[in-house]
């Protein structure tokens, strides 16, 4: 078609060279009438010369032209008719050879359509949207390999086409989950590959679609799998939750619910701060306030901690947990062992045979001087079977209180273990 522009173009320019009067149309009179040029004779001289110097172009020439009358008829086996004559007359034409592929695979003729696009790929001229079609097309036909090299061409090309890197994630999973398979659900070092080329198109993907939590979900499994860093794991659910506010709360809770096992305490305290702050349900700022007055507790700011865990039991007296962790917090600190035992005790009440509890009251009876009850206490928890460095850390004090030094030792090789 471009070449039967040129051609007209041309003999358009030749016609004005001959004719003065188009050189002095400008200075002519309004009434002047120019020639009238008949376009289908101009185009007639063209398809004339062409078939002069090339019957097998002009065949072909003739044949496209038909094939896109056929088309805009919306008679599309008439068009893969001519199309397939035009390609038997020209059959190094690249071009023609696309357009009929896409008019069979408008008619969900892939058998057909497939050899045609193998040799469509191998040209140098392929285009991307050909190379899209092989990916498809072999992963259709379950070869997953040749279908992976050819979305990494596509995407070689065009790689900010999302919905494309979409795709190419879909197929690497396909190809992670035969990979699980073929091991009998062993994670192999390639699976551990797959996963790692996921996870780079996801960092890529969840930013410009907004985080979405089935993307996140799986880039959670990514990293898991990956041994991805804490830190770049509590980096995503930071930006998920950012991007989305209150209704990804729980990403921010799980950000800093890993900051805080990296001991940056503050840096945790500033996620779960915005939350609490967000006016969230009541059962989650309780959850909430608990967690931050234990934050605080580790960042030794005491009295904040105590005002928060102060301030939640103002608003809810029954909370039996905020009761015990004030109560321990008063003990284990020195602040007024006392009045945290009479904390820890109305939190028993609630849950008496709690572990935790139990430990608090043991270890405020052993503040007090009444090692040898504090000692009954904690050796019915390890004999429940609790294991706990802080409970062995507990014993070994009470042990070296009543002189029982060797038991302590033991506690202490138990910790250090």
């Amino acid at each position: 078609m471009k070449t039967i522009l040129a051609g007209l173009l041309f003999l358009l320019l030749c016609s004005c060279a001959g004719n003065p009067g188009v050189g002095q149309g400008l200075a002519a009179s309004k009434s002047e009438v120019f020639p009238v040029i008949d376009m289908r004779a101009e185009l007639a001289k063209l398809d004339t010369m062409l078939v002069a110097d090339s019957p097998n172009a002009a065949a072909a020439h003739e044949n496209f032209l038909r094939a896109l009358d056929m088309l805009e008829m919306d008679r599309i086996i008439f068009a893969e008719l001519f199309y397939k004559r035009a390609l038997a007359n020209e059959p190094d034409s690249y071009f023609l050879l696309s357009e009929l592929i896409k008019i069979l695979l408008k008619q969900s003729k892939t058998a057909e359509a497939f050899p045609l696009l193998k040799l469509a790929v191998r040209s140098p001229r392929a285009t991307t949207e050909n190379i899209l079609y092989a990916a498809r097309m072999y992963r259709e036909a379950g070869n997953l390999d040749s279908s992976d090299i050819y979305y990494k061409k596509a995407i070689d090309r065009v790689s900010e086409n999302y919905a494309l890197l979409y795709e190419h994630s879909l197929l690497l999973e396909q190809l992670r989950d035969v990979e699980y398979n073929k091991n009998n659900q062993e994670i192999t070092q390639e699976f551990r590959r797959l996963s790692m080329e996921i996870k780079k198109i996801y960092d890529v993907l969840l930013p410009e679609l907004d985080y979405p939590a089935r993307l996140l979900e799986k880039q959670l499994l990514n990293y898991q799998v990956t041994n991805t860093p804490d830190s770049v794991t509590a980096a995503l659910f930071g930006e998920a939750f950012r991007a989305n506010g209150i209704a990804y709360a729980e990403y921010g809770l799980l950000q800093a619910e890993i900051l805080s096992s990296m001991k940056k305490h503050s840096e945790a305290n500033e996620v779960l701060l915005t939350i609490f702050f967000m006016h969230p349900s009541k059962d989650l700022t309780s959850k909430l306030a608990l967690r931050i007055a234990n934050n605080y507790e580790l960042m030794d700011s005491i009295t904040v901690a105590v005002i928060w865990l102060e301030q939640l039991l103002l608003q809810e007296p029954d909370n039996h947990v905020a009761l015990n962790n004030l109560g321990y917090m008063l003990i284990d600190r020195n602040v007024d062992v006392n009045k945290g035992l009479s904390l820890v005790e109305k939190a028993l009440t609630f849950s008496p045979d709690e572990p935790s509890y139990l430990d608090s009251k043991a270890w405020g009876l052993h503040k007090t001087g009444k090692h040898k009850e504090a000692l009954e206490i904690f050796e019915k928890l390890e004999a429940s079977g609790m294991e706990d460095k802080e409970l062995w850390l507990h014993l070994a004090k009470v042990c070296e209180a009543l002189g029982l030094h060797d038991r302590a030792k033991q506690y202490m090789e138990r910790i250090r273990d």
